[in-house]
């Protein structure tokens, strides 16, 4: 297995007794940092150290850049481990620079770039959660790279950094040793992703389980799903038929269908639809069922016939034409490329609704036995 950093200081062995593999995390975290963009990225990276099944052992580190507590978005106040300064030294296979709710460079943080810079050449990997992007960019290091950033702050980071290249409504970027995401629950999906390299699979399956999350999406994915808009709608009439719709995929979805079951005559539900969501029923429709299709296809061995027919296509052709619209690919040349989950050694990816609930779930089977993901 590939050394990351330099060796640990002395005999260290895991709970088998094997030889250990420390990879040092530094996490980055200025006053009014989103609490979830530092202690989501240390949950994930200390579940994965507990694991039984990697040799490998995160040492994180929790820096502030001033002395003194570091005073969250929400007024949490945290002790960091490290101060940014002189003395910092240590040398880091990985340093994550959380945000928060402001778009700023840290220009009256100089010491804070000087240290970035100093510390990016020996560094494996350099990540940045939602603002933070705006540090890294203010120090000179992502100049001509892809990043991702909160869609909120899109079109004002591109204006304040325009040699940097902005990847519109993307969930994380990776490009060479940089990697950005635009925050909350997707910091912790990069660092799913970066425990998956580091560890493999069957770590990252476990740090998801102990953390219950739903699935990794890697980062190609929109920052706002059509599950999420759909569920958001504010006039209760077309709200209830949609949370219907989300969990009767393969229905009868029409406008009529739709309408009725709104108690609403098809041109007023199709009028009030647009005034909600800003775009047709059909379309929306359409919308959710290829998003549907696509968490499928990439977490499952389900032929595209039969994915087509349990999303409500009706056949792979009308889905084909669907994923183009949205993926520019066709189903089958998508999940060639899909980064998909691999369920552990014995097992089969099945992803399924909850009849009751709504909620799509991935589950494992072997043999007639179902558990959760």
């Amino acid at each position: 297995m590939t050394q990351f950093g330099p060796p640990a200081i002395g005999p260290s062995t895991d709970s088998r007794g094997a030889p250990e593999q420390i990879i040092r995390v530094g996490i980055v975290a200025v006053n009014g940092a989103n609490a979830i963009d530092f202690m989501g990225p240390i949950d994930a990276f200390n579940e994965a150290s507990r694991s039984s099944t990697t040799p490998i052992c995160y040492k994180v580190d929790l820096i502030a850049v001033t002395s003194g507590p570091i005073v969250g978005s929400s007024g949490v106040r945290m002790l960091s481990d490290k101060v940014i300064g002189p003395e910092l030294d240590t040398f880091y296979d990985t340093i994550l620079l959380a945000g928060g709710h402001e778009l700023h460079g840290a220009e009256d943080n100089q010491h804070l770039l000087d240290w970035l810079v100093r510390s990016a050449p020996s560094a494996r990997r350099i990540c940045a959660t939602c603002t933070g992007a705006s540090v890294l960019a203010s120090a000179g290091l992502l100049n001509r790279r892809r990043v991702a950033t909160h869609r909120d702050y899109t079109s004002q980071f591109a204006a304040m950094y325009p040699e940097v290249h902005v990847e519109p409504d993307r969930l994380f970027v990776r490009d060479g040793p940089y990697y950005t995401a635009v925050g909350g629950m997707a910091g912790i999906d990069l660092c799913l992703y970066l425990i998956e390299n580091d560890c493999g699979r069957p770590t990252f399956l476990e740090v998801a389980r102990m953390l219950v999350v739903f699935l990794r999406r890697p980062g190609n994915q929109p920052q706002i799903s059509e599950f999420l808009k759909a569920q958001s709608i504010r006039n209760n009439q077309i709200g209830h038929v949609m949370d219907w719709a989300l969990t009767n995929l393969a229905a009868d979805l029409s406008v009529d269908a739709l309408a009725k079951r709104a108690a609403m005559s098809p041109r007023n539900f199709s009028r009030a639809f647009m005034y909600e969501m800003a775009t047709t029923p059909a379309r929306f429709v359409e919308n959710i069922r290829v998003e549907a299709a696509r968490i499928l296809v990439e977490t499952t061995a389900l032929s595209i016939q039969r994915i087509s027919h349990r999303v409500g296509f009706g056949s792979p052709a009308n889905m084909r034409r669907a994923f183009i619209r949205a993926f520019h690919a066709p189903p089958a040349e998508y999940r060639h490329n899909a980064d998909r989950p691999t369920a552990p050694a014995g097992y089969a990816n099945v992803l399924e609704a909850d009849g009751s609930s709504g909620a799509w779930k991935l589950r494992y089977s072997r043999d007639g036995e179902v558990s959760e993901a």
